[in-house]
Order: structure tokens, then C-alpha cells, then sequence
């Protein structure tokens, strides 16, 4: 069983937003997809809405509930805008 990420990584975005306000994110160091379904705040949902596939971006990934391959976005720490911070 693959462990949780414990801080933050780089993960290139795969595809944009669905109308779900889900993402998918690729972390290139393991080669695996995360599916985000939750955010830390609303800006944080809106910076990630408005980015291209490819892109890359800090985050810290936490798992949600249970669920096998569904997470939740958090800022990175001392990161206040993804877009500010490329």
C-alpha cells in the first residue's frame, strides 16, 4: 500500500477542472495521478480552475476519508498564490 504524502510536492496539472470543481495532478517524481475533490479554500480551488494542463505546481495532498484516490489540495507552506509563486 502506497503511503500518504507528508509535505508538499511538485505535481503537474493533467487536465483542467471539471465542472465538479475535480483536477487531476501528476506527480512526476512517482508517476502516479491524484484525483482532488477538495480544497484548502476557495482560492485555492480558483488558482487551480484557471491553470493549463502541463503546468506545474506546489501542493501538499491529503487523502479524503477512506476513499481510494481521492484527495484534498492544501497550500504549501509560506505559499500564498500558485500563480504568484511560477
Amino acid at each position: 500500500m502506497k503511503t500518504e504524502p507528508k509535505k508538499a510536492h511538485e505535481y503537474r496539472i493533467l487536465r483542467k477542472m471539471n465542472n465538479q470543481n475535480a483536477i487531476c495532478v501528476l506527480a512526476p517524481s512517482a508517476n502516479r495521478v491524484f484525483q482532488v475533490v477538495e480544497f484548502e479554500d476557495d482560492t485555492l480551488r480558483d488558482e487551480l480552475s484557471g491553470l493549463d494542463p502541463g503546468k506545474l505546481v506546489e501542493l501538499k495532498l491529503e487523502r479524503v476519508g477512506n476513499r481510494s484516490n481521492v484527495w484534498r489540495a492544501n497550500w504549501p507552506e509560506n505559499v500564498q498564490s500558485l500563480i504568484a509563486s511560477r
